[in-house]
């Protein structure tokens, strides 16, 4: 190797110009196959993706101009918010104790039995109540029904 450098140096301009020419050309032709070219077939790749996404898009927009649009608007709901004297009043109960905070609040009442599945059913109904838990227990001929109730926030 050693001899081979040597003749390099000592050889003609124009061995060492050829040399040099042929070393830089497998140089770049390496650099090229394992650098650059990776880079512009994922290029090409993102490109095409994004003209699929973008045509997907332009799909989409077209389908939703197609879309009539609602002949009636649709209405808020009718349904009542909660009042402690009209849920107590209608289920022919007596209210024991009302204890209402910011999202929440306890209900007991005594209530007949008969008006117990109506009442629950009409519960259902109030726009503001978002959940309940309940605990029954018999007062004599009544029952006693302590509702514990989260409010939904108001539309």
């Amino acid at each position: 190797m050693l001899w081979l450098i040597e003749r390099w140096f000592s050889g003609g301009v124009w061995l060492r110009i050829v040399s040099v020419i042929a070393i830089g050309a497998v140089v770049a032709l390496v650099a090229w196959l394992c650098l650059i070219r990776p880079q512009y077939s994922l290029l090409e790749q993102l490109q095409k993706g994004n003209e699929l996404t973008s045509q997907q898009l332009t799909d989409v927009r077209h389908k939703i101009g197609k879309l009539t649009p609602l002949s009636t608007p649709l209405k808020p709901s009718n349904a009542p918010f909660f009042s402690v004297a009209e849920f107590v009043g209608q289920a022919h109960g007596k209210l024991l104790k009302w204890q209402p905070d910011v999202k929440q609040g306890t209900l007991e009442m005594l209530l007949p039995w008969e008006k117990l599945p109506e009442s629950f059913s009409r519960l259902a109904e109030y726009r503001v109540v978002a959940g309940h838990s309940f605990t029954i227990t018999a007062q004599g001929e009544l029952l006693k029904l302590v509702l514990a109730m989260e409010f939904a926030d108001e539309p």
